[in-house]
């Protein structure tokens, strides 16, 4: 059940499949916004949320997002946001480790020679662990094949933002 699952965490972006697109010379407003935080945060655009809402309907919540990409201390010139975006904020947790929760603690887990035991989801039905969070508080976002898959039908522009 394992490979069912792709893991996005700010420890290891580069297995994730979606990366960073190169910047157009347009300026576009991207399909995906990932925020690699403690606890990474996708920010969908609204077109393609709707497809993903529709999959995803257990587990998290989504709500309306502004994306904010001005600099620090921009200009009136240089403030750019985007309104139409969808977050799904994940509050589905499954405990697949034997490690104790963090409470917010910045203990990363180290997901490459960490056993996670899948076999705790085998009786929980598909649509309500699409996404979700570990219980141990690891900052670890597990996303079902099946969400991926959708997005890689409609997401062209990626933009990654490390906080």
């Amino acid at each position: 059940m394992k490979k069912d699952y792709v893991i996005l965490t700010k420890q290891d972006q580069t297995n994730f499949p979606f990366q960073k697109t190169p910047k157009p010379i347009v300026s576009v407003e991207p399909d995906l916004l990932l925020e690699m935080t403690f606890s990474p945060k996708l920010f969908i655009i609204g077109d393609i949320a709707s497809k993903v809402e529709q999959l995803v309907q257990h587990g998290v919540e989504w709500l309306d997002a502004r994306v904010d990409c001005s600099p620090s201390q921009p200009s009136d010139d240089q403030i750019k946001v985007y309104e139409n975006y969808r977050m799904p904020y994940v509050h589905q947790t499954y405990k697949l480790t034997a490690q104790e929760k963090q409470y917010g603690k910045l203990n990363w887990l180290d997901i490459e020679c960490t056993e996670f035991d899948f076999s705790i989801l085998e009786g929980v039905p598909l649509e309500e662990r699409l996404i979700f969070k570990l219980e141990e508080d690891y900052g670890l976002v597990f996303i079902h094949r099946s969400v991926i898959d959708l997005l890689k039908k409609y997401v062209k522009d990626v933009w990654v933002r490390d906080v």
